[in-house]
């Protein structure tokens, strides 16, 4: 996960393959995570398990947790990483092999 920014109790990041950190401010990966994150926030959402939102940050889209329900426990919020890397893990392998070679 590639944070962004952190205020009160918002925080944004977005998910990157860690075989593209390197490639990070390209072009062409860019337009990769937008539409990686675009996917998986859908994901998140309609997989009921967490929800949250998104933000752009510096024309990255980018994804937004906000947590301000007080039944939200520590084990909700340390269970949020985990589950967008599964996510995004299978997401990106599903845009990476629709995409045409």
């Amino acid at each position: 996960l590639e944070f962004c920014t952190q205020s009160l109790s918002i925080t944004t990041f977005r998910y990157v393959p860690a075989d593209l950190r390197a490639c990070v401010g390209e072009q062409t990966v860019e337009k990769h995570l937008d539409a990686l994150n675009r996917t998986l926030l859908d994901r998140l959402q309609r997989g009921g398990e967490a929800f949250v939102s998104n933000a752009v940050i510096d024309g990255r889209y980018v994804l937004r947790a906000c947590i301000v329900n007080f039944r939200t426990t520590r084990a909700d919020v340390e269970a949020l990483p985990g589950l967008v890397v599964r996510v995004g893990r299978d997401v990106d392998g599903e845009l990476r092999s629709s995409r045409p070679t």
